[in-house]
């Protein structure tokens, strides 16, 4: 059963929040379906991720147990779609975007995360993966560590997206198998598909040396030079 204590959106009023879902309201594509930027009659902005039809069994299981999750560096379910077909979570907006926005779509007139901001994002993120594991019972895996998930406020504090969803969707290794590609997932996980709790803290580590040194874990640019962040790192530091 679908909880109360977060609000049941129609069809109708997600369609006028966000231009009938249009192209210039499309964010980015999630890893198990869209996100539309969505402001209503209110002023309110909200981020609505529309979740692929094959999961529509497990839809109200989800949207009960996630919105169970709260945390300062976790974003908070605002509320959810169950219409028509339609299976949409509604979740808080935050205006400036991901931290992989930050350090690889900014344009030439952006100013650089300081040092201090870079530790603050770190603990932040931590704190947010302690929550999960420690807090949390039983624990969730969020399967989904990357700096795209890492959502930045005004202040730039992070929070963390997307958790939950993997824990809770059946068969979710699949859509997250591009993780690999991008360098994400822990070499078990890539071998074997099996998710733990310490696949995540290897994931949190990616992105951590990809806080620091601003590169992807994975440069296509230089890949024939081998310069992937973990061998660069630890070409520093060892």
């Amino acid at each position: 059963m679908i909880p109360t204590k977060v609000t049941s959106y129609s069809v109708v009023d997600l369609q006028m929040a966000t231009g009938s879902f249009s192209i210039e309201n499309l964010v980015g594509e999630g890893t198990f379906g869209r996100v539309y930027r969505a402001q209503f009659d209110d002023g309110k902005k909200l981020d609505s991720s529309a979740i692929l039809s094959e999961y529509s069994d497990e839809f109200p299981g989800m949207v009960s147990s996630i919105s169970e999750l709260h945390h300062t560096n976790v974003i908070g379910l605002v509320g959810y779609c169950a219409e028509h077909g339609q299976h949409i979570l509604v979740y808080e907006f935050l205006k400036n975007g991901s931290l992989y926005d930050f350090f690889h779509l900014s344009d030439e007139y952006s100013k650089p995360l300081t040092w201090n901001t870079r530790v603050k994002i770190a603990l932040g993120t931590a704190r947010s993966l302690e929550y999960l594991h420690e807090v949390c019972s039983p624990s969730i895996i969020h399967k989904n560590i990357k700096s795209a998930n890492i959502l930045l406020d005004l202040e730039l504090n992070p929070h963390l997206s997307e958790s939950g969803l993997a824990s809770f969707l059946p068969n979710a290794e699949q859509a997250l198998s591009q993780n690999a590609r991008l360098g994400y997932s822990a070499p078990e996980v890539t071998m074997s598909g099996q998710y733990t709790l310490k696949s995540d803290v290897y994931s949190f580590g990616v992105v951590m040396l990809e806080l620091i040194t601003g590169r992807k874990p994975f440069d296509r640019v230089n890949q024939s030079s081998g310069h992937q962040c973990p061998k660069l790192f630890r070409h520093w530091f060892v």
